[in-house]
């Protein structure tokens, strides 16, 4: 899984195949469905559009179109690295059958073959990976949904991004975020891990975090977004104090872009609970290119779950669970 982590740079440069006729709309309501790290890629052109567009975006992590968003007649963007996973399929026919304008993102399977059969748009990622080993090409290709007056310009910051993490990974004599991703992998060692965001950035990442530590180092770790959890979750923290000490890692991803009041709140966070649980600050770069700062942090991320693997003897690419899943649903 490490060489994977470390091509995400690559994986941001590569230019993808697309349908030969494929043009980038502008469109005021977007419905974009996919799972797991297809979702994520989901979550990332929302980021983009909620700063560049005034396009609805809506992403969802569910089977089917309801009746009641269909009727609003979305834009759908279908995204499945397989092309196979059942509920973005399910998706995929129901927009068939209200009649709605989609396109798909995938490497193939169902998907590339209602997207042919439809003649629909599709991007097409290479194959061969885990999708979330695969989250730079996916990245890659929703920009080219952003609009039609600015995708260019966003394919082109992940060009610049992916330049920006291989000259982090080659150009560091001491390979700092390889040092820094190793120490935060040895604060949690056998801990859960909560890992709290401040910003869309960074919240995002926290859940990207979240599902890599839970995939490739099989352990536990859930998410929060400050300011909500100061009205809810921060009392968590004043029960069972040796138990929070012992068995969790607070992890605050920081943000030079935090609302004023946020970063207050997390310098409070400390001051409150610093007795009572670990606290570790990871503070992102701050960049005017958005792709850049997004995966600064994933790869930092990338990498812990990677190193956490490695320190507890899993292998990251073991899915047992989930591919048993997979054959009981199918029955």
């Amino acid at each position: 899984m490490i060489e994977h982590v470390l091509d995400l740079g690559n994986q941001l440069k590569k230019d993808l195949e697309t349908s030969t006729d494929f043009v980038t709309d502008s469109y005021k309501d977007l419905l974009i469905v996919g799972m797991g790290g297809s979702g994520v890629a989901g979550d990332v052109l929302k980021l983009v559009m909620n700063e560049t567009t005034q396009t609805n975006v809506e992403v969802r992590k569910a089977y089917g179109i309801p009746q009641v968003i269909a009727d609003r007649n979305p834009k759908c963007l279908f995204i499945s690295y397989s092309g196979n996973t059942e509920e973005t399929v399910e998706a995929v026919n129901d927009a068939i059958q209200y009649n709605l304008d989609w396109s798909v993102i995938t490497s193939g399977g169902q998907l590339l073959e209602l997207a042919l059969e439809h003649k629909k748009h599709y991007v097409k990622v290479p194959s061969g990976l885990q999708p979330r080993a695969a989250f730079g090409l996916m990245t890659k290709a929703v920009m080219h949904f952003v609009s039609s007056d600015e995708s260019g310009k966003y394919l082109q910051l992940c060009d610049q991004a992916g330049d920006y993490l291989n000259n982090v990974l080659t150009n560091q004599s001491e390979n700092k975020i390889l040092s820094e991703a190793l120490a935060i992998s040895n604060e949690i060692k056998k801990k859960t891990s909560v890992i709290y965001g401040g910003t869309p950035l960074t919240y995002l990442v926290a859940q990207r975090w979240k599902t890599q530590i839970n995939e490739n180092a099989k352990s536990k770790a859930f998410v929060g977004y400050m300011p909500e959890i100061h009205h809810n979750e921060i009392l968590s923290w004043e029960a069972n104090r040796e138990e929070s000490k012992n068995n969790f890692q607070l992890l605050f991803l920081r943000s030079s872009n935090e609302n004023s009041q946020v970063s207050k709140r997390f310098e409070l966070t400390k001051k409150i609970i610093g007795d009572k649980v670990n606290i570790s600050e990871i503070e992102n770069i701050s960049s005017e290119n958005i792709i850049s700062n997004l995966f600064h942090l994933t790869l930092l991320g990338d990498l812990v779950s990677v190193y956490m693997a490695e320190n507890l003897d899993i292998d990251p690419y073991d899915i047992t669970a989930i591919e048993e899943l997979k054959k009981l649903l199918k029955g």
